[in-house]
């Protein structure tokens, strides 16, 4: 391919240039093989059949992808995608979802980022880019108002996030371009390599960085100028006016800590897992308290296009160094650096954190696979050149830099915990805390039961995200509660357990989530059914749409995700958590409390029922037929 010669011009429809629709209408495909590309221009139907985000990425899995492709070969597909919503007037809505098929699961990757890439995405007239192929040399992709171009990236390989972000920029002579990439995580295609935004923003889990890194893509550039619009401004008005007047009393959390300063009351309450699921407390935990470390660490606050609330820390420090251009940890990131590794110093988890943003790794399973090394040694089921240790700031630091770069023990580290299983003593197995194959978020399922049964339903393996937490739906006037209700569910919902109305609020609660992570809002802001609903209608132009619409959508992409997770090859011996997360703790505040393995048979039987899926979780004719999936090839 001549680097620098495939060169595209699109137009953008004029009802987007003009600021009267919420979405482009473009979405633009590219062939790395040949560095050919085209526009496609979809139509109004497939927006709202699958509005944006996973909707839409799952649709190009199925429809385009072939059964059974190499997640690390050319025929996988990398697919950006913003929502109908992202770039409007809302807050929250500066987000975009990055998606594919999982080299660490081998079934769906799926995740959101906010910064201001994604907003970026819908101002050069594009909705999507599917990105399919493997090129002969490194290349960026460059996308400004109507031009696409593909560019050597030859120079830029090997390169930091921060310095490839810093070379980019210079070299398009634009300190404004927005940037998704991968560092040498992605290009050592590490497979829990994250795609970084702006830096400091990842679509971290699964592996969509060494997806990336295997095409030999190395950034995605965005700058645009035109002006995302709503059909009818004055649909959202009721909406935009709650939001601005409520967010700073309902997310108080977010406006005071961020994240982050739910790490000391989640440890004391049992959320927060440590030492690798085996303990129920932290040593040292109140120096992660955010009472601590935000007199220590934070610097500032930092946030995301449309959102006032700032929950983004930016963190600096001398010794050792910690660049704030690479933000700071958020709590999952404190949990699994931290609290999951036995780690308290703050400045050694800060450090990590930043290691991993400047290589492209996730957080979540970057800490897991170290956590379950510290464990192994801990048993002695691994010696070696490289031995962790339970609460080591320095052994901690090792091996997030052994995993970006293979080196040593760190090449089979680099495949996951489940993989450096298979090649340490037999007894590990018994050490992993992981749904297919992926690490579990910091969000223990022996306290959150229907959590525990949605990390086994997600088919992106273990996902806190699109969930439902027991604990918020235990809270009478919670988001949660107020949501269900607006289904006609009473709450609060019992705290521990699993049951038919934990299940049905799950499937009510998913269901929203996931037309969320496809119109793409932030999860973190207090919309409900009514909001949505007046949202899409706004961008849309659908002046009939419903509640009833978004539960309909959310099932439709739950079932897209089954049927694609089926077609992959996955078995019902895989819907199942490891048993380490399982296994009853002999302290703290959860001691002696685990999922009971009858109530999660049932309770995985009545979803499926519910769903329309059979007794082994696979979507039959009916449900297909009435989510209007009949067009994709499903094989079992």
């Amino acid at each position: 391919m001549g680097v620098g010669q495939k060169k595209l011009e699109f137009t953008v429809p004029g009802a987007f240039s003009s600021g009267e629709r919420g979405y482009a209408g473009n979405i633009l495909h590219v062939d790395l093989n040949s560095g050919e590309m085209n526009i496609e221009q979809p139509g109004e139907a497939f927006y709202r059949k699958y509005i944006g985000g996973r909707g839409v990425i799952l649709h190009y899995l199925l429809d385009q992808m072939p059964a059974g492709a190499d997640p690390l070969g050319p025929d996988n597909l990398l697919i950006f995608a913003s929502g109908v919503l992202t770039g409007t007037i809302l807050p929250g809505t500066g987000r975009h979802a990055v998606g594919g098929k999982s080299p660490l699961t081998g079934v769906l990757a799926s995740g959101e980022a906010g910064g201001w890439w994604g907003h970026e995405l819908k101002r050069v007239g594009l909705d999507a880019l599917v990105i399919r192929g493997t090129s002969p040399s490194p290349v960026y992709l460059a996308v400004e108002n109507g031009i696409a171009e593909l560019r050597d990236a030859g120079h830029l390989w090997g390169l930091s996030t921060g310095e490839t972000q810093a070379a980019i920029r210079q070299e398009l002579d634009n300190d404004k371009v927005r940037v998704a990439q991968i560092g040498i995580g992605g290009e050592n295609q590490v497979r829990y390599a994250a795609v970084m935004h702006d830096i400091n923003r990842a679509a971290g889990r699964s592996g969509l960085g060494a997806v990336m890194g295997s095409k030999r893509l190395k950034a995605v550039t965005v700058q645009g100028s035109h002006r995302v619009g709503l059909v009818d401004k004055s649909a959202l008005q009721d909406t935009l006016k709650w939001i601005t007047g409520n967010y700073q009393q309902q997310m108080k959390w977010a406006v005071d800590y961020g994240t982050p300063g739910a790490l000391g009351s989640n440890h004391d309450g049992g959320t927060l897992a440590n030492r690798n699921y085996h303990r129920g407390f932290l040593e040292g935990i109140d120096q992660l308290r955010h009472e601590h470390f935000f007199p220590a660490l934070v610097i500032e606050r930092d946030t995301c296009s449309h959102c006032p609330v700032r929950c983004k820390i930016v963190v600096e420090h001398d010794q050792p160094e910690i660049e704030p251009r690479y933000g700071g940890p958020e709590y999952e990131s404190l949990g699994a650096l931290g609290a999951l590794c036995g780690v308290s110093d703050p400045q050694a988890v800060a450090k990590a954190n930043e290691l991993c943003a400047k290589y492209g790794l996730d957080t979540i399973s970057t800490g897991g696979t170290i956590a379950f090394l510290m464990d192994c040694v801990d048993h002695g089921y691994h010696q070696g050149d490289y031995q962790p240790r339970f609460g080591s700031g320095e052994d901690l630091l090792e091996g997030v830099e052994r995993i970006a770069r293979r080196e040593g023990i760190g090449d089979q580290m680099a495949e996951g915990s489940a993989r450096l299983a298979e090649v340490l003593d037999p007894g590990s197995r018994e050490l992993l805390a992981v749904v297919r194959k992926q690490e579990l978020p910091l969000h223990d399922p022996r306290y959150k039961h229907t959590t525990g049964l949605g990390y086994v339903l997600s088919p992106t393996g273990a996902d806190h995200m699109h969930n439902l937490m027991d604990n918020f739906a235990n809270i009478s006037g919670s988001n949660i509660c107020a949501r269900l209700e607006e289904m006609g569910m009473d709450t609060p919902l019992p705290l521990y357990g699993i049951n038919e109305a934990k299940v049905r609020a799950y499937t009510y609660e998913t269901s929203f989530k996931h037309v969320l992570d496809s119109a793409l809002i932030c999860h973190f802001y207090p919309y409900r059914f009514h909001h949505l609903e007046e949202a899409l209608r706004a961008a849309g132009g659908w002046d009939d749409f419903s509640s009833e619409e978004i539960v309909q959508i959310g099932r439709r992409i739950a079932t897209m995700g089954r049927m694609f997770l089926i077609r992959e090859g996955s078995t019902p011996d895989e819907d199942r958590i490891s048993k380490r997360p399982l296994v009853p703790l002999e302290e703290g505040p959860i001691a002696g409390k685990t999922i009971d393995p009858g109530e999660m048979a049932d309770g995985l039987g009545f979803y499926f029922d519910l769903m329309g899926w059979d007794e082994a979780g696979v979507p039959q004719p009916r449900a297909i037929q009435e989510s209007g999936l009949e067009a994709y090839s499903f094989d079992v």
